[in-house]
């Protein structure tokens, strides 16, 4: 049987407003592909100059895809709020997804809270999404 996990994790974007549509196009771009091929779904959005991405995959890739992220220099602060083991994935069908749709409420809470419950950001993300769709 294959373990399952999502992670959500935030970090402090070192960008520019101005440039920070440039670069979410890039991180989907280049996440799409290495994502792809490491077996890892999710989505990814920035809310008040803070990164947020909810990740999918097997541990081992999770674990591995977390290290390399510390070494983009568009963002620092790295930090895993919530990860858990998952029956079934949440988000299949994306590589890698940054919807684009302004400011959330509840993410804006979760990450003044540094809230470790996952359901609570998967829900988040989820009605995010549902938003940009």
């Amino acid at each position: 049987m294959n373990t399952l996990e999502q992670l959500v994790y935030c970090s402090r974007s070192r960008l520019s407003p101005d440039d920070e549509a440039v670069a979410m196009a890039d991180i989907v771009h280049v996440a799409a592909f290495l994502n792809a091929r490491n077996d890892i779904t999710g989505a990814l959005t920035i809310q008040d100059g803070m990164f947020v991405q909810f990740l999918e995959g097997a541990p081992s890739a999770l674990d591995i895809l977390m290290l390399h992220l510390h070494f983009d220099e568009r963002h620092e602060d790295i930090e895993v709020m919530a990860r858990g083991t998952i029956e079934r994935r949440d988000f299949p069908v994306w590589g890698m997804m940054a919807p684009d749709v302004g400011q959330s409420v509840e993410l804006g809470r979760l990450i003044a809270q540094r809230s470790p419950d996952l359901l609570a950001w998967r829900c988040a993300m989820t009605k995010l999404l549902a938003q940009a769709a």
